[in-house]
């Protein structure tokens, strides 16, 4: 009974003989203990990972990790000087730990006491020079609880040696991915009449040097589920099924693609292969998380350009410069584009950030990023802070490409507490020039009410200062004596109210806040001239900034007389007097409320208040209708970019010119003297000899038919990336790519249309025995299908999909409360649309999509991981979608007119798309059997046939494609 529970919870691929009909039953029995034991089982499995760094380790490591090392920790524990017998430079020093034992040791995450030292936490704190801050110590606290990854295992590839004089060696500047593509001819093979096209010769070549034959073809229900799923990401219907059983003519599958590839539903499935490399998402992420209010163009303009097979090289271009390509004929504007520019726009951005200028940057960063990954599968951002340590992409290369995206626009306005987004309009540049006018007039209304509101809160505070000390002599009798506040305000002839909001504030908590602490700390005998003192204080910062925001208000009035925009407004750091600014914000004890404006506002200035507010509405009335506007990017102010030291914005280096990396495009350059630079990038990108856009793209194709491609980790092909298990194919598919005029499609009618790809997945001995891996291709690998995938077809068992197409499902713009509910991901139950049409919000993704290995929509992901976990299979067990999806399945069987088997046999083919077999059906009628009274009633047939629904749906033939 134990292997049975453990069948049912367990994915094929780590115990592949499962009986799921008996899962459901297990259900209606008291074995919880065997439950419990089954899962126990699985959750130790799924700890028994593999230790190697996977891409996205190795990603955090030499971004995050590895500048931090080397700036702050190496000049006194590297591989020149090691105190204390330390050295941080290494994989083995970091192992070996110091004189006093171990600094990272695994399993104990933050206890390590790497951790507990950079924490300041122990008598030694590191480093000595002063604390790191929060975000560098959380990037050290995530390192180690991965397990402290160190890519290369400690020891750096031999040729990898950048610090000596010289720079790169010739092995990294002439790895096989920087060569030029060569097509070479297919290889002669001994079984010709295989080989169904030029990629089987590449294929069976391999497998004949190994004494290998290739698996038998797969049947044909298993080949239209296959190809359905690859190109649509859908089971085939009945007709469809049927169609393709009746048509034995030598071009039946050919027929099959054609339909498939020509099939709406095409684009949303390759679209999303391609969304999960531009790290789509509807929201900048983070804690301030604002809304993209028009991500879902971009979405849609990728959906619309694989359906359209727009040629790979055009659809490149414009998602780097589409906003500086030439419109269509007839068109003013080049609408595609601009919305294409999209794959910039809509990576994650912390626009709260005080320090602008690193957050610029690492806007900068994060596109560079993707734009390595996502077409040269290089991993350009690790040369941020230093040259990189594999692949031969110098700082010097990596500031280059920072100056044309920094001399993009990025951002509405920079200036500020939170940064504005900016949102390139899709109309002619007149109509937007003229609505832009209004939002301009509209905000010097809005400025001037809150000036008129701002004077009013500082007047507000400035009666109630003189006071204060009185207020923390009442607060500290109410909190420390337990006196009413209502009696403690009266003697004092203070506001009660007010009263109640320094209680509030002056209460001490668990939070330690330094400029309190003399209040906390002062005797019985001093606690008034504490007070008093805390009073003078804030006067004296209260006359100071009073007097610069009078003198600001001066500039802004004269300004205004002159037309011109007012200037920046005064800003105030909290450092200057943290305990002032608390206590004189809106929520603070002497701040104005908002809902209290109308009552505590003079005559004068609610009068005021008001007029503006209803020319505010009048200019809302009166202006032009909002134009469509798109999330992209436009051209910026041009930069000199300097290299930054160490990735550090504020010790510059010198100024490099715009570029490519000298690897590839070579020391003698055209110059970029002109634009930011993007239109040339985008060309560059494009040439048809370049050694790597072709290969990667062609490997992502392969990747998407095959499981894993013939380069296997297909954003990294620089030095520690994987090499190609079939360089020659690889190299011929690139070239045909190119000469078939980039057109996506036509590499998948190559691939799919060979012997290779319509193998079975037939396990021999000899097969098992050599190529363990399948890296030579023997057989063909069954795949999970994704979240999209098993949700999508749920929905399509019984009818419930909705196949509009395009759209958005989110609503309003902005950002939410912190803790709101309005911050969540629309949830998938909510909707019966595919799920490439469902919102995401970075800070708070789906639970579905979250146990099902989609990712974090923050980073380019190259390929979906595929976990094991328990909470995977108690979904299909428990889940109410799953429950309502099967359930509905029933009530589709139950009513056509067929006898029992012949219903079963109809569920299997629905469900798992294959007939049952003989034993399948008898366990299946054994299986409904069991339940008490199934023949009684409608309800309970219904709660039986419902019940064996979904043991098909949570089996591992509907979770597999074969």
């Amino acid at each position: 009974m134990l292997s049975t529970i453990i069948d049912a919870c367990i994915p094929a691929n780590l115990f592949p003989k499962q009986d799921a009909l008996l899962m459901e039953r297990l259900r209606h029995n008291k074995h919880m203990k065997l439950i419990r034991a089954a899962l126990g089982c699985l959750g130790v499995a799924a700890l028994l990972g593999a230790q190697t760094p996977t891409p996205e380790q190795i990603d955090f490591f030499e971004k995050k990790i590895r500048p931090l090392l080397v700036a702050r920790c190496q000049a006194c524990h590297g591989a020149k000087v090691q105190t204390a017998g330390l050295n941080l430079s290494t994989a083995a020093g970091l192992r070996k730990g110091a004189e006093s034992g171990p600094v990272v040791t695994p399993g104990d995450g933050e206890k390590s006491r790497l951790l507990q030292v950079v924490g300041y936490q122990e008598r030694i704190k590191m480093p000595p020079t002063g604390k790191l801050n929060d975000d560098e110590i959380a990037a050290l606290g995530e390192w180690v609880r991965m397990g402290a990854p160190w890519p290369g295992g400690g020891a750096e590839p031999a040729s990898v040696d950048i610090s000596k004089k010289g720079g790169y060696s010739r092995a990294q500047k002439e790895l096989w991915s920087f060569r030029p593509v060569k097509a070479a001819a297919p290889p002669d093979v001994n079984d010709a009449a295989w080989a169904n096209s030029p990629v089987d010769r590449f294929i069976l070549a391999k497998l004949e040097e190994r004494g290998l034959t290739p698996a038998p073809p797969a049947d044909k229900l298993t080949l239209i589920r296959r190809a359905s799923f690859d190109l649509m990401g859908l089971p085939p219907t009945e007709a469809e099924v049927r169609e393709f059983l009746n048509d034995s003519s030598p071009g039946a599958f050919a027929k099959v693609v054609d339909r498939l590839l020509a099939s709406p539903r095409y684009g949303e499935r390759w679209g999303r292969h391609w969304l999960d490399l531009a790290r789509y998402a509807d929201s900048t992420g983070a804690d301030e998380d604002h809304r993209y209010p028009y991500a879902w163009r971009y979405r849609d303009y990728v959906i619309s350009a694989f359906n359209r097979d727009l040629p790979y090289d055009r659809f490149i271009r414009e998602q780097i410069a589409g906003d500086l390509l030439p419109p269509d004929p007839g068109s003013s504007i080049n609408v595609p584009g601009i919305v294409a520019t999209g794959f910039l726009a809509l990576g994650p951005k912390l626009i709260a950030e005080q320090d602008k200028v690193k957050m610029y940057y690492d806007i900068v960063d994060e596109q560079i990023d993707v734009t390595g990954k996502a077409f040269l599968g290089l991993t350009l951002a690790c040369a941020r802070c230093h040259d990189h340590k594999f692949d031969p992409i110098s700082t010097k290369d990596y500031y280059a490409l920072a100056s044309i995206f920094a001399s993009t626009k990025q951002l509405a306005k920079l200036e500020g507490t939170v940064s504005t987004l900016y949102f390139a309009p899709l109309v002619a540049r007149d109509i937007a020039g003229r609505y832009e006018a209004h939002q301009k007039s509209l905000e010097r209304k809005q400025a001037e009410i809150h000036e008129v509101t701002t004077a009013e809160a500082r007047r507000y505070r400035n009666e109630l200062a003189p006071r204060m000390a009185a207020y923390m002599l009442a607060a500290r009798k109410v909190y420390a004596e337990g006196v009413d506040p209502a009696k403690a305000a009266q003697p004092a002839s203070l506001d009660a109210a007010v009263l109640g909001r320094w209680v509030d504030y002056l209460k001490p908590s668990k939070e330690r806040r330094v400029y309190l602490e003399p209040w906390y700390q002062a005797e019985a005998g001093s606690v008034e001239k504490v007070a008093r003192q805390y009073q003078e204080d804030s006067i004296a910062t209260g006359a100071l900034r009073d007097s610069a925001q009078a003198e600001w208000k001066r500039k802004a009035d004269a300004a205004r007389s002159r037309g011109e925009e007012p200037p920046e407004g005064p800003k105030f750091q909290p450092g200057d007097n943290r305990f002032y600014t608390e206590v004189s914000e809106a929520k603070g004890p002497f701040g104005l409320p908002e809902k209290e404006e109308e009552r505590l506002f003079t005559e004068s200035a609610r009068a005021r208040v008001g007029q503006l507010k209803e020319e505010l509405q009048r200019l809302k009335k009166s202006g032009p209708a909002e134009p469509p506007f798109a999330c992209g990017v436009a051209e910026g102010k041009i930069i000199d970019q300097p290299v930054f030291l160490r990735g550090n914005p504020e010790v510059k280096g010198e100024i490099v010119p715009k570029r490519f990396p000298e690897v590839l495009a070579g020391e003698q350059q055209r110059p970029i003297l002109e634009g930011s630079g993007r239109l040339e990038l985008a060309h560059w990108l494009t040439d048809p000899k370049h050694p790597l856009t072709a290969r990667v793209m062609v490997n992502r194709i392969w990747q998407g038919h095959f499981g894993e491609g013939l380069v296997r980790t297909p954003s990294n092909f620089g030095v520690v990336g994987e090499r190609p298990s079939h360089p020659e194919l690889l190299d011929w598919l690139a070239s045909r790519f190119v000469s078939a005029r980039w057109s996506i499609k036509s590499m998948h009618r190559l691939m799919m249309l060979s012997s290779a790809y319509r193998m079975s997945g037939e396990v021999t001995a000899d097969r098992k025995e050599k190529v363990a891996d399948n890296r030579l291709l023997s057989r063909f690998q069954a795949r999970r299908l994704t979240v999209e995938e098993s949700r999508d077809t749920l929905l399509a068992l019984d009818g419930s999909l909705d196949l509009t197409i395009g759209g958005t499902l989110l609503s309003g713009s902005g950002t939410d409360k912190e803790f709101s509910d309005d911050r969540k991901s629309l949830s998938p139950d909510e909707s019966k649309r595919r799920t490439v049409y469902l919102p995401l919000r970075r800070s708070n993704l789906p639970t579905l999509l979250n146990l099902f290995d989609f990712g974090d929509a923050t980073t380019s992901n190259e390929a979906r991981m595929q976990t094991n976990v328990a909470p995977q299979a108690l979904y299909m067990m428990n889940s109410k979608f799953v429950a309502e999806r099967a359930r509905s399945l029933a009530q589709k069987l139950l009513a056509e007119n067929l006898d029992d088997e012949r219903r079963i046999e109809r569920a299997w083919m629905l469900v798992l798309g294959r007939r049952p077999r003989a034993e399948e059906i008898r366990t299946a009628r054994d299986y409904m059997s069991g339940f008490p009274g199934q023949l009684a009633g409608d309800s309970s047939r219904l709660m039986t046939w419902a019940s064996f629904c979904r043991t098909l749906v949570a089996s591992n033939d509907f979770i597999y494609v074969h």
